[in-house]
């Protein structure tokens, strides 16, 4: 029987797991879906306003690079369906210029993967995540936006580590992050979000996922007062080592990199509602699969 690599997956917006029917696997990747904010990522719904948010991701890969971007896991395919409907609400209360927020993410994942150890699909809830607390800011003149939050994951989508596709993880996960949005000029926008999660060892394989950063990022520019062009992507890059059972992963520890990049295109119908249709092409991949994602976002306030 073929045994398949000691951490194997692929980031399905909210992350699933893949395992092979012979041994379990881990994916040591981001619960938070990674390359999601590249829209004004500094703005928050006004006090006392709800803003309803909604992401949908395709997501294609047919390569699984190794720790020198070699393609790693003959005959790996993942093809993966994500609606992700958000919630934020900015509360009345505000402390000079910064204002409070709640928020939660529920995501639904359909998953398909091809692998050595079998093939399988499945379709049903991910992780939830909630976001107890965002602190934003904007100065006087709006042309700057920030805010600060600790996104937490919880394992409420379906897993069990004798299957090949999950739609959950199995583990807790807390994500710190500061996204910033910055109008240089009127039809300029340059918008980051910077981040860092760490992950709990998921208790049925005692497999640990190593610490992830990631930057978010988006150059935009309005051709008119609906319309907005953009370069957008992002950077992803693993600092700590997966470990099983305590035990680091021999060699390079099985630590993840990717970069993506890919055009966006915005379009407002009115101050607080939009959508938004981006391409991301995954390249400079390690110990992660490489593939394409594409995403629509769409916003307006409740």
């Amino acid at each position: 029987m073929i045994k398949v690599p000691a951490k194997f997956s692929a980031v399905v917006a909210l992350a699933c797991l893949l395992a092979s029917n012979a041994k379990a696997t881990e994916n040591g990747q981001t619960s938070y879906p990674v390359g999601v904010n590249t829209v004004l990522n500094g703005i928050l719904p006004p006090p006392g306003e709800t803003q309803f948010y909604n992401y949908t991701l395709y997501y294609d890969a047919g390569k699984f690079a190794g720790p020198h971007g070699e393609s790693l896991v003959p005959g790996f395919q993942l093809k993966a369906f994500v609606d992700a409907p958000r919630f934020v609400h900015t509360w009345g209360t505000t402390l000079g210029p910064f204002t409070l927020s709640s928020g939660a993410i529920f995501p639904l994942v359909h998953v398909r993967a091809d692998t050595p150890g079998g093939s399988d699909k499945r379709t049903g809830i991910g992780d939830i995540i909630v976001e107890p607390l965002y602190i934003g800011y904007s100065n006087p003149s709006r042309s700057f936006f920030a805010y600060l939050t600790t996104e937490i994951s919880v394992p409420s989508g379906s897993y069990s580590a004798n299957r090949v596709a999950n739609t959950g993880r199995n583990v807790y996960a807390i994500t710190p992050q500061l996204s910033t949005t910055w109008f240089p000029t009127p039809a300029v926008e340059v918008s980051t979000t910077m981040l860092v999660e760490f992950s709990s060892p998921n208790s049925a394989t005692r497999y640990h996922s190593g610490a992830v950063a990631a930057l978010e990022y988006l150059v935009g520019y309005s051709l008119n007062s609906k319309f907005q062009l953009g370069l957008q992507g992002y950077l992803l890059k693993q600092f700590t080592d997966d470990k099983v059972n305590g035990t680091p992963i021999p060699g390079d520890g099985f630590r993840g990199r990717a970069v993506a990049v890919g055009p966006q295109l915005r379009y407002m119908w009115s101050q607080a509602s939009g959508v938004v249709f981006k391409y991301q092409r995954e390249f400079d991949v390690q110990n992660r699969p490489q593939g394409n994602k594409f995403w629509i976002e769409l916003c307006f306030p409740l």
